[in-house]
């Protein structure tokens, strides 16, 4: 019985030797694939399913290794440019979404987003509800006609981002609108705008209302803004043609025809002149397929794509983009462009996220704007070339340098800072922000 016992013994041993040694060489076999593919392959600077940059390969320096700057700059790199990775995305979020469903509905999956630190509610905020408002027609979904896709409300085919506010949030916002205006130099005009996204006319009551509501956000962030910052209520004019193609279904920024009703409060409240839509050439770029699809992978959304609407400038243009101040070596971009050769089509508006674009435009007012912002100042800054001779765009995401000392140097007289409402807790843009000021 004690032999049969060690034969069986002896034959699991050479099972599991055998079982490791194929599993070793296996993994040796994927890990020099990858690591051919990795050596061999171009490094993408795009990500199509993130609508971002991909971090870029770190150069090598001693100080950097023991700083420990330098490994973790590699890792990021190394992240960003895996062999297939927008593949293994891809399938991860359908598989994710095949996970997260429940009751046979193919919309209707668990709720899954990051709230803010949070202990503000919105209650005792003066919104400003005017008796009106009462009549108006509301575009909000019912609740039993929304679902959750991942993280993303859809709501017939529309999707949208859920908004969550907070007290800390608007403070450390308006701090830092507060700090970059403070630090421009005297006699320059600073402009501050905040733009709600499409949830707040579109989504369900409980998305609109206490911590989740933009209006009473944007409101407290205002409020704790310096005197000498001009604000810009915008809401107010997106509220009143929420009827019309403000939004796209299935991205999460905003239209041109949306960013033209902050272009037109900015003029009232700058007192300029707006240009007429009517009096630009127009065109569309259709079959775009946006974010909140890519973030949800919601058939509803790709089987209705939406289409960009663009509008060309009245007076002629000429843009160039720069890596910093120095604005050497730069290259060409349209500032509207007829037609996009990505997904994104929203990079018809000033060629997307650049580090610092000049336009100067066929005006000779020698008046000087410079736009701080996001990707949603996009859409807006080509209606401003109608009422500025140069327009500076800077996005502090892409670059670095002495944002004031620019503004002086260039005199610049006004400075618009527009950003959406998710952007207030944008850690990455606060401080590549504070960094060109201080």
């Amino acid at each position: 019985m004690s032999e049969i016992n060690n034969k069986s013994n002896r034959e699991r041993r050479i099972y599991s030797n055998i079982f490791a040694l194929v599993s070793a060489i296996f993994f040796l076999i994927v890990l020099g694939f990858f690591g051919v593919i990795s050596f061999l392959d171009v490094d993408p600077t795009v990500s199509e399913s993130e609508n971002r940059k991909l971090a870029a390969k770190p150069e090598f320096s001693f100080s950097s290794l023991f700083g420990g700057t330098y490994t973790r700059d590699f890792e990021n790199y190394y992240s960003d440019t895996f062999p297939l990775r927008e593949m293994f995305m891809s399938m991860n979020g359908k598989i994710s979404s095949v996970l997260t469903q429940f009751s046979g509905k193919e919309d209707n999956v668990i709720v899954n987003y990051e709230k803010h630190d949070s202990d503000f509610t919105g209650e005792g905020i003066d919104v400003g509800i005017k008796k009106e408002e009462e009549t108006k027609k509301d575009f909000h979904a019912k609740e039993e006609d929304a679902a959750f896709k991942g993280s993303i409300l859809i709501s017939g085919d529309r999707g949208m981002e859920v908004f969550t506010g907070s007290d800390s949030m608007t403070s450390k916002y308006a701090e830092l609108v507060n700090s970059t205006s403070s630090a421009m130099p005297e006699g320059v005009k600073f402009y501050s705008m905040v733009v709600p996204t499409a949830i707040e006319f579109y989504g369900t009551k409980r998305f609109t209302s206490g911590e989740h509501s933009q209006k009473d956000s944007i409101k407290l962030a205002y409020k704790k803004m310096d005197s000498s910052v001009i604000t810009l209520d915008v809401y107010s004019r997106l509220e009143e043609k929420a009827d019309e193609y403000i939004y796209f279904r299935t991205d999460h920024h905003w239209t041109q025809r949306g960013a033209y009703q902050a272009y037109l409060e900015f003029c009232d409240v700058s007192k300029q002149t707006p240009v007429d839509l009517k009096d630009l050439e127009t065109g569309k770029i259709k079959d775009f397929v946006g974010s909140l699809y890519k973030a949800s992978n919601a058939d509803v959304l790709k089987k209705n794509p939406d289409y960009v609407e663009f509008f060309k400038t009245r007076v002629e243009v000429d843009g160039m983009v720069y890596e910093n101040s120095e604005m050497a070596d730069g290259y060409p971009f349209y500032v509207v462009a007829r037609s996009v050769n990505s997904s994104n089509k929203y990079l018809a508006f000033i060629g997307g996220d650049q580090p610092l674009e000049k336009i100067v435009t066929s005006n000779k007012n020698g008046k000087k704007i410079l736009v701080i912002k996001e990707s949603y100042g996009n859409a807006l800054v080509p209606f401003l070339c109608d009422n500025y001779e140069e327009v500076y765009v800077v996005d502090p995401r892409q670059t670095n340098f002495d944002l004031p000392d620019f503004v002086k140097e260039q005199g610049i007289g006004e400075v618009l800072m527009i950003n959406y409402s998710f952007a207030m807790a944008n850690k990455t843009f606060s401080d590549a922000l504070y960094a060109m000021i201080d």
